[in-house]
This record gives C-alpha cells, sequence and structure tokens, in this order.
C-alpha cells in the first residue's frame, strides 16, 4: 500500500491513530463523551458503515486524514482499493469485511471499541489480506477488548519490485521460464 501514499507514507501512523481514537473506549459522559459510544450513536443516526457502500466513503464522512489534501485523498485511494485483497472472512473482499465488522459491532448492545493496524502484505498469499478480529487485545497495556482490523500494506519500493517482477520479459520471470524449460528437457 505504500505504492498509494508515496511520499506520504510517513503519515500513515496518524491516520490509524486518527482512526483509533475515532473509535476508542468510552471515557465518561458530558464533556468526555466520544470514542466508540459516540460512533455507535452516530451509526444509528446516519447509517455511516453500510452494506453496499465503500468503507472508503465512511472514511470521507468522517474526514479522517484531512491535515493535508494530498495525502487524504491518497489514504483515500488506499481505503479504495481494499475491495482488491480477500480478507479472512470467507466470501468478503476486505472492503465488504470491514464495512459489515464496524456495522455489526456499532449496531450491538455493547459495542466494543476498534483498533486499526496495518500488517505486512509481503510473503505468503494470506498476507495480502484484509484481517479482522472480532475481539482482541491489541494493546498491552489497556486490559480492554477491541475489534480489531488490520490493512495488509507494504513499502513504495516493495510494491515497486513487485511490479518489476511481474513485467514481460523481467528477469524474475526469465528465470522462472528457464526452470521450467529445464525440467522438460
Amino acid at each position: 500500500m505504500g505504492w498509494f501514499m508515496q511520499k506520504h507514507d510517513i503519515y500513515i501512523g496518524g491516520i490509524l491513530d486518527e482512526l483509533n481514537l475515532r473509535f476508542a473506549p468510552s471515557q465518561g459522559a458530558d464533556l468526555l463523551f466520544g470514542g466508540v459510544e459516540e460512533m455507535a450513536a452516530l451509526q444509528k443516526e446516519f447509517n455511516i458503515f453500510k452494506e453496499g457502500r465503500p468503507f472508503k466513503s465512511s472514511v470521507a464522512v468522517m474526514n479522517v486524514g484531512a491535515r493535508n489534501t494530498e495525502t487524504k485523498n491518497r489514504w483515500l485511494n488506499l481505503v479504495g482499493n481494499l475491495h482488491k485483497h480477500a480478507s479472512n472472512k470467507r466470501g468478503q473482499n476486505g472492503d465488504a469485511a470491514i464495512v459489515r465488522a464496524l456495522k455489526k459491532n456499532l449496531e450491538s448492545k455493547a459495542p466494543l471499541p476498534v483498533f486499526f493496524t496495518s500488517h505486512d502484505m509481503q510473503g505468503a498469499k494470506e498476507n495480502s489480506q484484509v484481517r479482522i478480529t472480532e475481539k482482541g487485545r491489541p494493546i498491552h497495556y489497556l486490559e480492554q477488548d477491541y475489534l480489531v482490523i488490520s490493512i495488509p500494506m507494504q513499502s513504495v519500493q516493495a510494491a515497486e519490485a513487485s511490479m518489476k517482477a511481474k513485467e514481460p520479459g523481467s528477469a524474475a520471470k526469465a528465470g522462472k521460464g528457464a526452470g521450467k524449460r529445464a525440467k522438460k528437457g
């Protein structure tokens, strides 16, 4: 996903923090009202997360990453491409899995706070999946269960290397083909 953010990849942590604060554990009532309780109230009133509506649209409504227009738009492109990724939820692409998990959680009797994170998508095929963990403890210093959503990402350099390897006539493909020809002969 570094390919989407390019030089703006330094903002990814901050954008994830913004999401994590929007869905944080409740801190109380009155002036402390916020976090997941506020998101549950907003979901009830505005149906922010709706099956069939892209996660990108819901993130845009929340105005996440808006400190810089280019960064925000690159982030929206990143999350807008999650439908191209599988998820660890059977029959759901990454985008649909996130929307369904958030909707179900926010509409439950006791919504869990949500923790957004990322993981390296390189290596095994399942690393490119969006990962949804319905009950996890991602923050070691808080004894709090969370809905955990992990988005697959990779560095710009890894994305460029992957694209180069897929180019017709690339050295990587030529090497693979040569090995197959050698086995046949």
